[in-house]
């Protein structure tokens, strides 16, 4: 066997150039998905300043040769931190925020030389990074734990568990036989709630992966946004101009990864909606959820169970060999029947760096904490309670905050040309009688919607007049 041939490439022309080989590879790995791709590489890197957090990024695109043929590849990104106010370059992996278990790329028979050559240039470069971290690493990764023989001299190893990935293997041929698998208490929660919700008024349901239609379903996901539980934190989508660019760029029809968006509308007023991605391998294709959203006033309703059942559905339909939840809420996930896989995270600090002696200073606190007198601990558990607390007042504000906020006049018009503007291209459509007709064990059982809908009485405001 020739040698192999690695090479760091930085500039994005530098991996554009290999655009062809990396897809090619991609799909003929032992785990090909859309995560490893170069259009998704491309999407984060002309944004990766605001996508990976700290001051400054670069790519460390390693690149595997033999001869002049790409044998694998490792997707990173040095991000420049500020530990003890002063700069700290950490390696991880590109886009890793949006990827499922990210992992070394090439053929079965050459993975394992491949990846020590990796650790052998990562290594001879360590003066340039001061800390690697390895997010997501499952059972059947290369890179955790490292390959034997690997010198990881004058390196500081630590690992610990990081959030499950879910995945539900599709293996029914209807969705309602998927509801009877399913636990029969979760089925009469979900039962008392999705009836709740379609007798709230009138409901219906727009799905489509027609880049003609999906732009205007991401505008009506992001409406919902402002009134979900989400609104308050970073994992918004439209939270950042950035952000919801990167969003808009999957739904390009040139992406490997096809954007599937539905969005359920009750009374005119989306009220929850799922962002799923689908990408076909050479020997099946999956489904990932990529995101998910749902408005928090109606959370005893359960718009997100319904939206996520209308996932699955999709699913089925599709006749996708899975439906990756992606990682975390590991306990809601196998109630779905999803397969939970357990990874960890490496951290290998350089010996010597701040943030490896900020971390030795973190250890130390905790080992001197865990060996405190038991009524030292549970004061500062007490303590610590009580600021997690004022935490959770100062971000939620007074009661009448968390409430979503009415949806004004303007609104309502916005909602309705969004909606016709996505039906004029592919998107399916499904009215208050379909959708009942489409969720498990619904048809027949809900009764007429009585009172005023919960999204019909609209006060016009002065300003809407205007």
């Amino acid at each position: 066997m020739h040698a192999v041939r690695i090479r760091c490439l930085h500039a994005a022309a530098e991996i554009a150039a290999l655009r062809p080989a990396i897809n090619a590879l991609n799909l003929a790995s032992a785990r090909p998905d859309p995560f490893s791709t170069f259009e998704f590489y491309e999407n984060v890197l002309r944004r990766s300043g605001s996508l990976s957090g700290g001051t400054r990024s670069r790519a460390w695109f390693l690149a595997a040769f033999i001869e002049r043929e790409l044998v694998g590849y490792l997707a990173l990104e040095e991000v420049t931190d500020r530990v003890l106010w002063r700069p700290s370059k950490r390696l991880g992996f590109l886009g890793a925020h949006d990827a499922d278990r990210p992992h070394v790329v090439a053929k079965a028979e050459n993975i394992g030389v491949v990846t020590e050559m990796f650790y052998e240039y990562l290594w001879g470069h360590r003066r340039e990074w001061d800390l690697l971290e390895l997010q997501q690493q499952d059972s059947a990764s290369t890179l955790y734990p490292p390959p034997k023989g690997v010198n990881l001299t004058g390196c500081w190893v630590r690992h610990g568990p990081n959030l499950d990935n879910g995945t539900i293997r599709v293996r029914w041929r209807t969705l309602q036989e998927y509801f009877e698998a399913l636990a029969p208490k979760f089925c009469e929660d979900f039962l008392r709630k999705t009836h709740k919700l379609l007798a709230s008024g009138a409901s219906q349901l727009l799905t489509s992966s027609d880049p003609a239609s999906t732009p205007a379903l991401l505008d009506l996901y992001c409406s919902i946004e402002k009134r979900s539980g989400k609104s308050r934190t970073e994992s918004t989508i439209g939270g950042t101009p950035k952000r919801l660019d990167y969003f808009r760029a999957l739904l390009d029809a040139r992406q490997p990864m096809q954007a599937v968006i539905q969005v359920l509308v009750l009374d005119g007023v989306p009220v929850a909606g799922l962002i799923s991605g689908a990408f076909a391998g050479p020997a099946h294709k999956g489904l990932y959820a990529l995101h998910i959203v749902f408005d928090q006033s109606l959370r005893s309703a359960g718009p997100g169970s319904a939206i996520l059942m209308m996932g699955m559905h999709y699913a089925i339909a599709g006749r996708f060999a899975f439906f990756n939840l992606l990682c975390g809420f590991g306990h809601d996930k196998t109630r779905w029947l999803a397969d939970m896989t357990a990874t960890r995270c490496a951290q290998i600090y350089r010996v010597g760096s701040l943030i490896s002696w900020r971390r030795l200073l973190g250890d130390a606190q905790r080992w001197l904490a865990a060996r405190a007198p038991l009524f030292v601990r549970r004061c500062v558990r007490a303590a610590r309670n009580r600021d997690a607390d004022d935490l959770r007042q100062d971000r939620a504000g007074p009661e009448l905050e968390r409430r979503a906020p009415p949806v004004t006049v303007a609104e309502r018009e916005t909602f309705r040309t969004l909606i016709a503007e996505a039906r004029r291209g592919r998107c399916e459509w499904l009215s208050t009688a379909e959708l009942m007709a489409a969720m498990p064990a619904v048809a027949g059982h809900l009764p007429e919607p009585k009172g005023t809908p919960r999204y019909a009485a609209i006060s016009a405001r002065p300003a809407d007049a205007a």
